[in-house]
C-alpha cells in the first residue's frame, strides 16, 4: 500500500528527491530534426520542460530539461555540458516528466496531473516493445492502467489546397488496463468504459467508489484516485 501511495503523491504533486551529482547522463548525441516542412510536432510537449530521471546505473538526476519525442519515443534532454542528447532507454528505469506550466495555466481541460511517470517493461501490450516508455496512471497488484503517445507522420491527400502534400503529424494516445493475470484490454478514458473492462466481481464496488467521491474517469487526476482505491481494496 506504501507503494502505491508513494507513486500516488509523486504524480499529484512536487516530489523532494536526494540530490545526486557528478554522474554522466547515459545518451548519445542528438541528431538533427529530420522533419523539416513538416506540420505538427514529433514531441509530447512542444516546450521543454523539467525532468527527474531515475537511471538503473547512476541513481536519480532532478530538474533536467527534456522533451519527449514520442514518434520515436526517445527522451531528448540537455546534459550537464549544456549538449542535447538522446537517453539510452536501456539504462532509464523511470521518468517523472514535469507538464509545461503553461499547460495546466491554461486550464482548458480539468485534472491534468503536473508530472506523469513514465516507464519501459510493458510489452505485453500489443505494439509496444519492451524498451518503450509508456505513461504509467495506476500500477498496483489488481490492475494497471497505463497509455501510450505517440505522433504519427502521415502524408495526407492531395486536394485542391494542397496540390503537393506534404508530412504531418497526428497525435494518438491510447489506453491499457491490465489486470492481475497479466489480461490486456484497450480502453477509452470514460466512466462506464473502464468500469465495464473491469472484473465482474469488482464492478459493483467501482461504482460505489465513483458515486461516493464524485469521480469523473475522464480525468487524469481522478483516475488515479480510483485505481488507487480499487487496488487498495
Amino acid at each position: 500500500m506504501k507503494k502505491y501511495l508513494l507513486i500516488f503523491g509523486m504524480l499529484l504533486g512536487h516530489s523532494t528527491f536526494a540530490q545526486i551529482s557528478n554522474i554522466d547522463m547515459n545518451g548519445a548525441p542528438a541528431r538533427l530534426s529530420g522533419y523539416t516542412n513538416v506540420e505538427g510536432s514529433p514531441y509530447l510537449f512542444e516546450d521543454w520542460a523539467r525532468a527527474d530521471i531515475s537511471f538503473t546505473n547512476a541513481g536519480l538526476k532532478e530538474n533536467v530539461a527534456y522533451k519527449f519525442n514520442v514518434h520515436d519515443n526517445e527522451l531528448e534532454v540537455i546534459n550537464e555540458a549544456g549538449n542535447k542528447i538522446f537517453l539510452t532507454k536501456d539504462f532509464i528505469e523511470y521518468a517523472l516528466l514535469e507538464r509545461p506550466s503553461i499547460i495546466i495555466a491554461n486550464g482548458s481541460e480539468s485534472g491534468l496531473l503536473t508530472k506523469l511517470l513514465v516507464k519501459k517493461g510493458f510489452d505485453m501490450i500489443n505494439g509496444v516493445a519492451p524498451s518503450d516508455l509508456v505513461n504509467v496512471l495506476a500500477e498496483g497488484s489488481k490492475y494497471t492502467l497505463v497509455r501510450k503517445f505517440y505522433s504519427d507522420l502521415v502524408t495526407p491527400p492531395k486536394n485542391s489546397y494542397a496540390p503537393t502534400p506534404g508530412q504531418m503529424f497526428v497525435y494518438e494516445e491510447s489506453f491499457y488496463l491490465i489486470n492481475a493475470n497479466g489480461e490486456v484490454e484497450s480502453v477509452r478514458t470514460r466512466t462506464n468504459n473502464i468500469i465495464k473492462a473491469l472484473d465482474e466481481k469488482d464492478q459493483s464496488m467501482a461504482k460505489k467508489f465513483v458515486k461516493e467521491n464524485d469521480l469523473n474517469l475522464s480525468r487524469e487526476d481522478h483516475l488515479v484516485i480510483f485505481f488507487q482505491k480499487l487496488n487498495e481494496a
